[in-house]
């Protein structure tokens, strides 16, 4: 069993890069963790980890469609009800994508560790804050049943 997943939407490599450096904060908490792109995470993937954080770019005032896609069918299908979660995201303008992203979530049953972190596309000072969000993700992770 993995103790976090983070599944990500990138159309420029501003959200890939993001979701590294949670990457690299997970694995400063000691959990064990998977990254995936999001249509190559799957149902399984999903159910096998005890922690998901899901990211995506700000597409018109939401999250990206890709991501909608997985959240509606894989995640949906998951039944992640009472399972770890966190969002983040990466914007240019508007931050609405991690507050739906995050709100999806909640409405599936998940409880929500993190508060969602949200990096404008041209931020380069971001790291500690996004590496903490990762570290305590993981942290949560490793005390879950």
């Amino acid at each position: 069993m993995t103790d976090v997943i983070i599944v990500y939407d990138s159309t420029t490599g501003n959200t890939e890069k993001v979701a590294q450096e949670i990457l690299n904060g997970v694995k400063e908490s000691g959990a064990s963790v998977e990254m995936k792109k999001v249509n190559e995470a799957t149902v399984e993937d999903l159910r096998k980890a005890k922690a998901i954080i899901l990211g995506s770019p700000n597409i018109h005032d939401t999250y990206s469609g890709p991501m909608r896609d997985f959240v509606d069918q894989k995640l949906t299908n998951s039944k992640p009800s009472g399972k770890i979660g966190a969002a983040f995201g990466t914007h240019k303008w508007n931050t609405d994508n991690v507050k739906k992203l995050e709100q999806d979530m909640r409405w599936l049953g998940m409880l929500m560790v993190a508060e969602g972190v949200n990096v404008h596309r041209r931020e380069t000072d971001e790291t500690q804050k996004v590496r903490e969000f990762g570290k305590k993700v993981g942290e949560e992770a490793k005390k879950a049943p």
